[in-house]
């Protein structure tokens, strides 16, 4: 994968959850937003040629971190800094699998992220998408050779994708309308396209509504929950739905 800067836009919104236990502890809900390569080009930050309204009203109603950076030029190296508040000190941490390389294979004594931590201090946590960086199978527990090691060990209650048509969340990570994934395509590769079809015509909208499905779910709970949401796109391929 090529080097490559990525911002994460971080939405923190205190999620409605009708459980008194949870109001009584003082603890909110958690929504983390995690978006690939996108850069702070919105509203909400301020940039008035992009239309970006359903961002922009989720930001109304949250935290919108404006001191985030990118402290390494690629995704996994800057995933594995914010989820572990680790600068990198070694080749490993400089590398798109730093966690994979660097967090312990189990839990250990100490929590190795700020998502572990939440879970052994009573959150229910749960993770959809791209969080950590791999999207290959074995993270979401689909069929694969590559490892049985679970994507970020001790912090998940839950960890899921819906691939849609592209089976793993490796395909869906590099995903065209058709079904077929990039990294399978042979010869000219074209960057962009804008498919048929509605938002579920890309991962990222199976992902939306997964999302959604999950959030109404937890509320439901007598437990605090953080949910992490991981959306691939605009990583390239540029793509989106041909109405937009």
């Amino acid at each position: 994968m090529p080097v490559r800067t990525i911002q994460l836009l971080a939405l923190l919104l205190l999620a409605a959850a009708p459980a008194g236990a949870q109001r009584a502890a003082g603890r909110p809900n958690v929504l983390f937003i995690f978006i690939d390569d996108l850069r702070p080009d919105l509203g909400c930050y301020g940039n008035t040629q992009v239309h970006s309204p359903h961002i922009d009203s989720l930001a109304r109603s949250a935290t919108v971190f404006r001191n985030q950076y990118a402290v390494v030029p690629t995704c996994g190296a800057s995933r594995y800094s914010l989820l572990t508040g680790r600068y990198p000190r070694n080749r490993a941490a400089l590398a798109n699998e730093a966690a994979e390389r660097l967090l312990p294979a189990r839990p250990g004594d100490t929590a190795a992220t700020f998502i572990e931590q939440l879970r052994r201090n009573g959150y229910y946590t749960v993770g959809i998408g791209k969080i950590s960086h791999s999207a290959d199978g074995y993270v979401y527990g689909y069929t694969s050779q590559k490892s049985d090691r679970p994507e970020l060990p001790g912090a998940w209650d839950e960890m899921l994708l819906n691939p849609g048509r592209w089976q793993t969340g490796w395909n869906a990570f590099f995903a065209y309308a058709d079904g077929t994934s990039r990294q399978g395509r042979q010869g000219m590769v074209k960057p962009c396209e804008a498919g048929e079809g509605g938002d579920t015509a890309y991962p990222d909208g199976l992902t939306a509504n997964l999302a959604v499905q999950k959030v109404e779910e937890l509320a439901r709970r007598q437990q605090p929950f953080f949910l992490g949401v991981g959306f691939f796109k605009p990583h390239l391929p540029f793509n989106a739905p041909r109405q937009y």
